[in-house]
């Protein structure tokens, strides 16, 4: 257990904010170098199928990445992005200037294609990401390229993320192992119940992230509710953007009225205070803010974060109102709950240590 807290207790001390990676002069116009890191990161995944060559199978990555960085990435005219995709084989789509992620000031990459494609497009992107002074901090001079310190954060969806945790935090062990990179998944107690994604941050030298990146992709696309999500994914993106025009206050006042559903994943403890004494509270957030809400069966939760998924339909507006009741139904209940379990904030333990709340 004291080499699980110092490995997790290491993992928190990574800067998160920080992209740091370095850009080579001697890249372009060279496939098999371009390649080669992607291939060698994909060698020796588990669980690919006999028919299936490493590396083959169809995944998304969505990345957040600064508005400076994503300017790199798109280059004059849109020369570099179009280059990446060519270079590739993957689809790169980015959100719009001032787009950002919601809650963070960072904008949205969204890569498709097989596994060995979108791997090949992140190590692209990495090399043409601008060496700045705040990004070389800590990086001693004349050290070998792939020394580099490299950051890669991703969004997935948070029914997904028990996959790469893992049994009280064991496969996502086995991939910092495999890899020798840090793996960083977005503590619950970071999300809000409407939060449909976690960031999972991946920080270490280029190809040990580029190795770790793999391993979690891998594992993701093995996971039966991975194809569902990557197709309603692509879907958003194409008909409504990367970021829905549905966060700005504008777009709220046109679509009060439009039909709408939102899916959120709550823990199975804070159920109870939305259902409330024999489903009274949830009668009454659903006839005061005309909305359906129906909660998934304790039997399909899922085993590793104890996510049960709530489905609210109707308005938009009604939506919101019905989040709004929802929020402050859990915030009374909280202090009843907290510091159970000896004071030890339980998604903690999924990344493979206990720590008191307040650790992160």
């Amino acid at each position: 257990m004291a080499d699980t807290e110092q490995a997790v207790e290491v993992e928190h001390d990574i800067e998160e904010d920080v992209l740091d990676v370095e850009q080579h002069d001697d890249v372009e116009g060279e496939t098999g170098d371009e390649e080669a890191p992607a291939s060698t990161a994909c060698d020796n995944l588990p669980g690919i199928a006999a028919d299936t060559p490493s590396g083959g199978q169809p995944v998304i990555a969505k990345l957040l990445i600064s508005n400076a960085a994503a300017g790199s990435v798109i280059g004059k005219g849109g020369q570099t992005i179009e280059q990446i995709q060519k270079n590739s084989g993957a689809r790169v789509q980015l959100s719009r200037a001032g787009e950002f992620y919601p809650g963070t000031s960072e904008r949205v990459l969204l890569l498709s294609g097989t596994l060995h494609s979108v791997l090949t497009s992140v190590f692209l992107m990495l090399e043409k990401l601008p060496k700045e002074p705040v990004m070389a901090m800590g990086r001693a001079a004349g050290k070998p390229r792939e020394d580099a310190h490299t950051q890669v954060k991703m969004a997935v969806s948070r029914k997904l993320c028990g996959a790469v945790i893992g049994q009280k935090g064991q496969t996502i062990r086995d991939f910092m192992a495999d890899s020798g990179a840090t793996i960083r998944v977005q503590p619950l107690s970071e999300l809000t119940p409407s939060d449909s994604e976690r960031l999972i941050t991946v920080s270490g030298g280029r190809d040990k992230a580029l190795r770790a990146v793999a391993l979690i992709l891998n594992t993701l696309s093995a996971d039966d509710k991975f194809g569902s999500y990557m197709d309603l994914t692509l879907q958003l993106a194409n008909t409504q953007g990367l970021i829905p025009a549905v966060r700005t206050s504008t777009a709220r006042s046109v679509l009060a009225n439009a039909k709408a559903q939102l899916l959120m994943a709550l823990q199975d403890e804070d159920v109870g205070a939305v259902l409330g004494k024999k489903g009274q509270t949830l009668t009454q957030i659903q006839q005061n803010a005309k909305v359906t809400i129906k909660i998934s069966d304790r039997n399909k939760m899922d085993p590793h974060t104890h996510e049960r998924e709530v489905a609210i339909s109707g308005s938009y507006s009604a939506i919101q109102l019905a989040c709004a009741m929802i929020s402050e139904k859990l915030s009374q209940n909280k202090p009843r709950m907290s510091y159970a379990s000896d004071g030890h904030d339980e998604e903690l333990d999924e990344n493979g240590g206990h720590h008191h709340h307040g650790g992160y």
